[in-house]
């Protein structure tokens, strides 16, 4: 089993696309360590941890208390990971990670982050991002960093990037403000995509000079063709049950506190009638979805984002289809681009591909 505790939902930034509310709350010890009871429960040899948020890192003593828990069980794998926003990051907890294997994932906008990633204050804290990114990246040069746009940043994109991979980063992520009040409209649209097919070019040089940078959303829908595989699996409830701060179990995150969807607790344990009965519901396909050229490269399946944005795990916003056709179209321009540069490169990175770029670890 794969679980994601919510160690707490109160955070030291205010990101202006956050969907969190802050609340002062924190999960207790007795139920992070119960969350490990169930996980090790059901008799599988490996269970993957994630300590999310709000943000972790204000609770770093919980996590050293989970990972010092696990050692009880010997004949467990525990694989962990966590998603930060770096700012609480310091040279022993990362020394404490590496020991540990704890991938860390941190989130970084680049420049984008003078406009969304705020202090409480409403003061850009760029600046010290920058300085714990340095630090991230010298204890893991491999680190995956995640970045959120919004449409007031639309026209960001490739320089914010540009950022990130100049500090040394080569493997990243980029989502869209997936709010239904963001305010995506064709303009920020187009100009996003504008923004993508400068990235695509840029990443195309890299290739070029012999030098690998994974922007995973491409690498995604290039890999679904070249290994005939869909690009998303969203297995709604089984993949990943989340955890909240207070011990209720729910498929995943966008759900967190919906009574409705909740699966049960960690005293408990999950109620799998319950959680098959959700499971079912979110393997029904948009309607309009079905029949369309792009539908196994797409995020379509994905019930959490869907009821996110429409409240409905059967319906994508016209946002999401958007993004997704664009992150497919550049990528394919990008790929063609590439596979006639040097063909043996990129049967090497797409092919038999042998090297770090991954998901989301969230």
């Amino acid at each position: 089993m794969n679980i994601s505790l919510i160690l707490t939902k109160q955070c030291n930034l205010r990101c202006r696309y956050c969907f969190e509310t802050h609340e002062n709350v924190f999960m207790s010890g007795e139920t992070a360590l119960r969350a490990i009871d169930m996980a090790v429960s059901d008799g599988s040899r490996s269970v993957g941890v994630s300590f999310f948020g709000g943000e972790p890192l204000l609770c770093k003593p919980l996590i050293y208390q989970c990972v010092e828990y696990s050692k009880q069980f010997p004949g467990v794998k525990f694989n962990w990971n966590m998603t930060t926003n770096g700012l609480l990051l310091d040279e022993e907890f990362l020394q404490f990670a590496c020991q540990e294997k704890i991938d860390v994932a941190m989130s970084h906008d680049g420049l984008m982050s003078r406009v969304n990633r705020l202090d409480p204050g409403g003061k850009d804290c760029l600046n010290r991002l920058d300085e714990k990114l340095r630090l991230q990246l010298r204890y893991r040069p491999g680190a995956f960093i995640m970045a959120t746009v919004t449409p007031e940043t639309a026209g960001m994109v490739y320089d914010s990037m540009k950022h990130l991979t100049g500090m040394g980063v080569r493997r990243f992520n980029l989502a869209i403000d997936a709010r239904p009040c963001a305010g995506w409209d064709e303009d920020s649209m187009d100009l996003l995509s504008e923004q993508l097919g400068m990235l695509g070019n840029f990443i195309l040089e890299k290739f070029r000079e012999g030098e690998d940078v994974y922007f995973n959303p491409f690498e995604e829908k290039i890999l679904a063709i070249t290994k005939d595989r869909p690009c998303h699996v969203c297995r709604l409830g089984k993949r990943k049950p989340y955890i909240d701060w207070d011990g209720a179990v729910y498929p995943c995150i966008q759900f967190g506190g919906v009574p409705e969807y909740r699966m049960g607790n960690v005293r408990e344990g999950i109620d799998e009638g319950r959680r098959e009965t959700i499971y079912q519901k979110s393997l029904q396909k948009p309607s309009f979805c079905q029949g369309c050229a792009m539908e196994k490269r797409c995020v379509n399946d994905c019930a959490c984002l869907n009821f996110q944005q429409n409240g409905d795990m059967a319906q994508v916003s016209g946002e999401q289809c958007a993004w997704q056709r664009m992150l497919i179209t550049r990528a394919d321009e990008m790929a063609r681009k590439m596979l006639e540069t040097d063909e043996k490169h990129f049967a090497r990175r797409y092919i038999s591909p042998k090297h770090p770029s991954g998901t989301n670890q969230g």
